[in-house]
């Protein structure tokens, strides 16, 4: 912005809504790092071969404490909404 420090302050203005507006339009439509769902499958899969290796070696303590840690976790709501699901498709 030191290229507007000698143009008015409506120049300045336009300026900067300039800016915020292209900021606000990277920030909603631009390139975003998120993971897919490839790298999150290959992660569950190792996570779940390690489960299954430990109760092969009779370390079940060891397996069901990784099955405990919120990366296993079922969400509470999503089961509760699931049982309730199935209960209204036996009937």
């Amino acid at each position: 912005m030191d290229e507007l420090a000698g143009k008015s302050e409506v120049a300045r203005l336009m300026k900067r809504i300039e800016l915020e507006e292209m900021a606000a339009r990277q920030g909603l439509f631009g390139v975003a790092v998120v993971a897919r769902h490839e790298i999150i499958s290959a992660r569950m899969t190792r996570g779940a071969e390690r489960i299954l290796r430990l109760v092969e070696q009779g370390k079940d303590e060891e397996a069901q404490a990784l099955l405990n840690t919120e990366y296993w976790r079922e969400d509470e709501k999503a089961s509760l909404n699931n049982t309730s699901e199935e209960r209204g498709a036996e009937q």
